[in-house]
């Protein structure tokens, strides 16, 4: 049940800023250029709400939320993201679960800043609080210390939306998208697989979308590198709808329940 957050939508989560003291990351020979990413997904304002199931229980919610209006970061425009997810009824009283997870990503470049995380789940509790120097390749955690990271890293909030801004407008089946990933002091070689599009009806209405698979390290929560698909609207919001995993202890899936502040008409939904 730990990383509840990954298991429900590859990435739900925690975050609350931190004061603890972050060792200074000195200048050095600039690794990467900080350029500008085409965005035409999501903006600010926008909210998503999910519902989380274990089989046929209701287990738990799912909220990612964009604020209104930019905050300063660096001297720059950024996306402020909170996603948090937490157990609910049944679930709750065998496993509470309330991760919490925020996000500061670059309005032009989209990547992140700065990146905080409050997650606890049952009797364990993790606070963390991440810097990222994108030039010189480097992530400055407030537990793990420094590590060198790779171009365009996400952080656990921000590589959901960073997922989105990809163009798949001439896509085929078996295309691979990747997005470098950093959690607790680790990179990770994130890949999006496309399966294809599909017709999907949920709760919310039928919908349009696209079928991707993120290809995840094997043995960790999930039994293979294949075992969470997600569904995403055909348009140009790519508002994810549906998220499906078999885990070891069972199978979870994550439903759009509400959404409000698209940036685009939601032309993906047929009825």
């Amino acid at each position: 049940m730990r990383k509840f957050v990954l298991t429900t939508g590859l990435f739900i989560g925690a975050a609350l800023a931190q004061n603890a003291p972050m060792e200074e990351v000195k200048p050095t020979e600039k690794k990467y250029e900080i350029s500008k990413r085409v965005n035409t997904a999501f903006t600010y304002g926008e909210k998503l709400k999910y519902k989380v199931y274990y089989g046929l229980i209701n287990g738990g919610t799912a909220d990612f939320e964009v604020a209104n209006k930019p905050a300063k970061v660096n001297n720059r425009n950024t996306y402020y993201i909170k996603v948090y997810g937490k157990s609910t009824g049944m679930v709750d009283m065998m496993f509470k679960v309330k991760d919490q997870f925020e996000s500061y990503m670059d309005e032009e470049a989209l990547i992140p800043w700065k990146a905080t995380k409050n997650v606890r789940e049952g009797g364990y509790k993790a606070l963390d609080l991440v810097l990222f120097d994108h030039e010189n390749g480097i992530a400055n955690s407030s537990v793990k210390g420094k590590i060198e990271i790779g171009e365009r890293t996400q952080d656990i909030a921000s590589a959901i939306y960073f997922a989105r801004s990809t163009d798949m407008t001439n896509a085929k089946p078996g295309d691979v998208f990747p997005v470098n990933f950093y959690m607790d002091g680790k990179n990770y070689p994130l890949r999006f697989k496309y399966v294809g599009k599909e017709i999907l009806k949920t709760d919310l209405g039928t919908f349009r979308t696209l079928k991707v698979k993120p290809q995840l390290l094997e043995g960790r929560v999930f039994k293979d590198t294949d075992a969470l698909t997600l569904w995403v609207t055909d348009d140009e919001n790519k508002v994810p709808i549906r998220a499906e995993s078999k885990i070891f202890v069972g199978a979870i899936k994550m439903d759009l329940a509400d959404f409000s502040g698209l940036r685009n008409p939601f032309t993906a939904k047929i009825k």
